[in-house]
């Protein structure tokens, strides 16, 4: 093993055995490995999902010429290859290029790219995603709707789930938990498109809760509202240290109210009190709580 060549210059011992670490592979072109939590996109821009990567017994990962990729491991004694061309080769035998893709290389070779209409942007941000004509056109459809304050539709918030490789059996219910609260104020029409397009809490719509952080002057339409679009569970213990770290508070003040939710220190909904007060931490901010 230590007789293999490094060409990127990175080498592990094999005394290194457990490593927890992030890769963002941005549409075969590079693999980055750091420590922390990883998100993994093929698009022109990162997903906003988080994913836990964890690899047991990593020793070299090393990125080879022309998109080979190479891992060697104590747990598996032979080489196991991930090459990106011979993958490309075998879907351009399956499939040629979807509609999406054609259209955005038409742009990136004619377009001027200081005089991009919203569409254009669309296609080249994320025209990857669609293998036909009628699929992008509703794709921007649905971006279009939400940008103007337009609710999607159930199906149409199914597709925009879906089209991102997400069939679940509770879409409907989280459908329905979003709509509420756009129907009480809490959140605008927009949000059915932000929850199903980053995926915030499609597999567990009761973490959708919402707590009042602001005071009305007249009507509750002058409230402000916070709701959670985390669904990462953590126990009381840990919510608990979450905020004594993030804000001072004293520990054994602390009671954590309901399920604290948590993936990342910007990323996170725990409703606690401390000595009469109420609270919530959301997303690394402290807010009042207004019951």
């Amino acid at each position: 093993m230590a007789s293999r060549p490094a060409r990127c210059g990175l080498v592990r011992s094999r005394a290194q055995t457990t490593l927890r670490f992030e890769v963002l592979h941005v549409r075969g072109q590079c693999l980055h490995v750091f420590h922390g939590y990883g998100v993994v996109d093929a698009g022109a821009h990162a997903a906003h999902q988080a994913m836990a990567l964890d690899v047991l017994n990593l020793v070299l990962g090393r990125a080879c010429d022309k998109g080979r990729v190479e891992f060697w491991s104590d747990k598996h004694s032979e080489s196991r290859i991930y090459d990106e061309n011979e993958r490309a080769t075998e879907t351009d035998k399956k499939a040629g290029p979807g509609y999406g893709d054609l259209l955005a290389e038409r742009i990136r070779a004619n377009a001027d790219a200081s005089k991009l209409t919203d569409f254009e942007k669309f296609v080249l941000d994320r025209g990857y995603m669609f293998a036909t004509e009628a699929d992008l056109k509703a794709g921007y459809d649905r971006k279009w709707k939400a940008n103007h304050g337009i609710a999607l539709t159930l199906e149409e918030f199914t597709a925009e789930a879906e089209c991102r490789g997400r069939k679940l059996d509770t879409l409907q219910e989280v459908y329905r938990v979003i709509s509420e609260h756009i129907k009480a104020g809490r959140l605008t029409a927009g949000a059915l498109m932000d929850y199903a397009y980053y995926a915030w809490c499609l597999r567990k719509p009761e973490a959708i809760i919402a707590y009042q952080i602001g005071t009305g002057k007249d009507t509750p339409v002058h409230q402000k509202w916070a709701v959670n679009n985390c669904s990462q569970e953590i126990t009381e213990a840990e919510a608990r240290v979450a905020v004594c770290e993030e804000f001072g508070f004293e520990v054994s003040r602390v009671r954590i109210i309901g399920t604290p939710y948590y993936d990342a220190t910007d990323w996170n909904f725990i409703r606690f009190d401390c000595a009469g007060r109420c609270w919530l931490m959301k997303n690394a901010s402290l807010y009042p709580v207004y019951e």
